[in-house]
């Protein structure tokens, strides 16, 4: 009979937020196989070993995890091993889960925002394997109650920071607070030789993975399904945070990418990334994407970026279920794009989406493109679309911008087992001969000076839910002595604190104001100190939506620049100054929306609904000979919509025609 020892394990206090009464727990432990283990007779140990209580395990599993025996197995004692705290992982290490054992976060605990259930910094030879059905789960909707936690995203089944050779196999990682597994970095520092493979990441926070920073990643057999929580809700989400981070020589093979319905299948964002990053290498092969809000989306080199990241994404032989791929400014010189023996299965029936912004297989967005590079390095080769026989791809765009002859390949459309090959370049060529239109026409500019105010003003009647989306400067002008009122109002969409500058006509400011997100208007009050255009500007990029307004005479929103808007409804109105026969303004939008511009008597001129790229409006006045003032209608926006204001319009607009500034 082997010797043993009881031990009395005096657990009365927990982590920060782990609160429970004092109390004395027993468990046994083998010591003399704890003391082989130390003397390194003994290179595989079983976790029991070091104790075991089924109220709480976090001590015994740490100290077996601790002991750094070679090859750890965390037996079935027929309880769930509960953890009240992160585990801490070691270094050469292998980590055998037995059929049936779960790892499972102990209720009320986890509190720590960044509170991992499994953590490793700086390691390396690592292994995490499955014998049959082990899960490692934490509590995803207890993390998401604000009544019981601070809210965060970062409570990861598995974070891992600047780790090598590491194998995931085998397992269930569920019901995280974060992403299931997390493959963080320093600055410059990343993970490499990672191996995740027969791994199910089921109803995780925020991904099933996130990849910050990998030079070695493979991903083989694998589901990254039902994400919902926080954004992105992406099956996998590759997002470095800084320049000097890798995304390279990652493969992902017969993986499934599902049901993850708030987010996408696949988001690739390296916005952090410039033209000094290492090239991107992501492939995907055999994988299977569906049921998620869409299938791919990427977002390259943020604007500012002097030169963009370079780099190879491909998919070979993959399944787009009714799920959208979305490349976002795909510049040319930058990644190149390759979708090969692909199919997107956009057939007719229950699966299809309601919103036809999404029904669109392919779609490619010019909205900011780095240095304003032409948009390209796009190859379709061999790629088949199973459709109604409507065009398989679009392209949306909210500016000025040009498209270059290097999206190519075959595309081939496949209705009721007829196939066609699709007219790509034709396409393209139509495309660039719209793209040149827009980019012919000049913005509209003004000398503030040239505007003034009308005889009289006016509150607004309704139109109060054309709100504000990001950055904007809204005039208003005074006469020294003037008594002024400009009502600001906040609608909540991200837990973000919004500010406002009042800036006076010499350019100095006035004050700086928090904007309570109450959805109810706030007063910004003074005596014009002097005369002219005083100016309440946000500086903030997105927050809040927006509603600004004043029934002073004088006022509108400068829109010299493209103007962002979160409308639910309404609408936006301009001057056409005397003289001005012609016009153009240009209305776009990030998803889709119904816009009509209609005359002075309240008549539509031009409608599109639907309109889901850059749409431009134009007329000719039988009368050009008086001023008049016009608005844009815009319903059923989905979110953002754009507008640009052409000369020779003057570039002010509001949803007040009372008070609108005049040319």
């Amino acid at each position: 009979m082997k010797p043993s020892l009881l031990l009395l394990f005096a657990l009365g206090s927990f982590t920060a937020g782990c609160s429970a009464a004092p109390k004395v727990l027993l468990a046994q432990a083998d010591t003399p196989k704890i003391a082989q283990v130390k003397a390194g007779t003994l290179k595989t140990a079983n976790a029991s070993w070091w104790g075991f209580d089924k109220d709480d395990a976090t001590d015994c599993l740490q100290n077996a995890i601790n002991s750094g025996v070679p090859k750890l197995i965390v037996d079935n004692t027929g309880s769930d091993w509960i953890i009240n705290k992160p585990l801490n992982l070691v270094s050469n290490q292998e980590i055998d889960f037995a059929d049936g054992v779960v790892i499972q976060a102990k209720k009320d605990c986890f509190h720590g925002n960044n509170d991992c259930l499994f953590s490793g910094k700086n390691l390396t030879n690592i292994k995490l394997i499955g014998e049959g059905n082990a899960t490692l789960r934490m509590r995803r909707a207890d993390y998401d109650n604000p009544k019981l936690y601070t809210k965060a995203e970062w409570r990861h089944g598995i974070g891992l920071w600047d780790c090598s050779n590491v194998v995931l196999r085998h397992l269930t990682v569920t019901e995280t607070g974060g992403d299931g597994l997390y493959l963080g970095a320093g600055s410059t520092g990343y993970n490499k030789n990672v191996l995740v493979e027969d791994v199910n990441f089921d109803a995780n926070y925020r991904q099933g993975i996130s990849v910050i920073s990998v030079d070695g990643l493979t991903v083989r057999n694998t589901k990254m399904v039902n994400t919902a929580g926080t954004n992105p809700q992406a099956g996998i989400d590759f997002e470095p945070n800084g320049k000097g981070q890798r995304l390279m020589n990652c493969v992902l093979e017969n993986c499934i990418f599902a049901d993850n319905i708030k987010g996408g299948g696949v988001d690739l964002s390296p916005a952090a990334f410039d033209g000094t990053s290492q090239p991107i290498s992501i492939t995907f092969n055999h994988c299977s994407i569906k049921g998620n809000a869409v299938g791919v989306a990427t977002n390259p080199s943020r604007i500012t970026a002097t030169t963009a990241v370079t780099g190879q994404v491909t998919f070979n032989d993959c399944t787009f279920d009714h799920n959208q791929i979305s490349l976002r400014d795909p510049i040319q010189g930058s990644i190149h794009y390759l979708f090969k023996n692909c199919t997107l299965d956009f057939s007719s029936g229950k699966e299809a989406k309601a919103d036809s912004w999404r029904n669109s297989p392919i779609v490619i967005v010019s909205k900011n493109p780095p240095g304003d590079h032409p948009i390209g390095d796009i190859v379709f080769d061999h790629v088949t679309v199973i459709n109604d026989g409507s065009d398989p791809i679009s392209l949306q765009y909210h500016n000025k911008s040009t498209i270059s002859d290097t999206i190519t390949g075959d595309i081939y459309l496949k209705q009721d087992d007829q196939i066609s090959k699709y007219d790509l370049a034709g396409f393209i060529k139509k495309k660039q001969e719209e793209f040149q239109k827009i980019n012919q026409l000049a913005p509209a500019a003004i000398d503030p000076n040239q505007l003034h105010a009308p005889a009289t003003g006016g509150a607004r009647a309704g139109n109060n839910k054309f709100y504000l989306r990001g950055n904007f400067t809204f005039l208003q002008y005074a006469e020294k002595g003037e008594a002024v009122t400009i009502n600001v109002t906040a609608l909540k969409v991200y837990a973000k604190e919004t500010t406002v500058d009042l800036i006076d006509p010499s350019g100095k400011k006035i004050q700086t104001y928090t904007i309570p997100v109450t959805n109810k208007p706030f007063p910004i009050s003074f005596t014009a100190a002097e005369t002219g255009l005083y100016r309440v500007v946000r500086t903030q990029g997105f927050s809040q939506r927006i509603d600004i307004t004043s029934a002073n005479p004088g006022n509108g929103l400068l829109c010299d620049q493209p103007l962002d808007f979160l409308p639910l409804s309404g609408r936006l109105y301009f001057q056409v100054p005397a003289g001005v026969k012609q016009f153009t303004i240009g209305v776009s939008t990030d998803s889709t929306a119904d816009v009509a511009l209609i005359d002075p008597a309240g008549k539509e001129v031009e409608r599109h609904n639907g309109v889901n790229s850059m749409q431009l409006f134009s007329a000719t006045r039988a009368d050009a000979t008086k001023s008049e003032i016009w608005s844009i209608d815009v319903s059923k926006a989905v979110w953002a919509v754009t507008v640009n204001m052409y000369a020779p319009l003057a570039p002010v607009v509001s949803t007040n025609p009372e008070t609108l500034l005049l040319q």
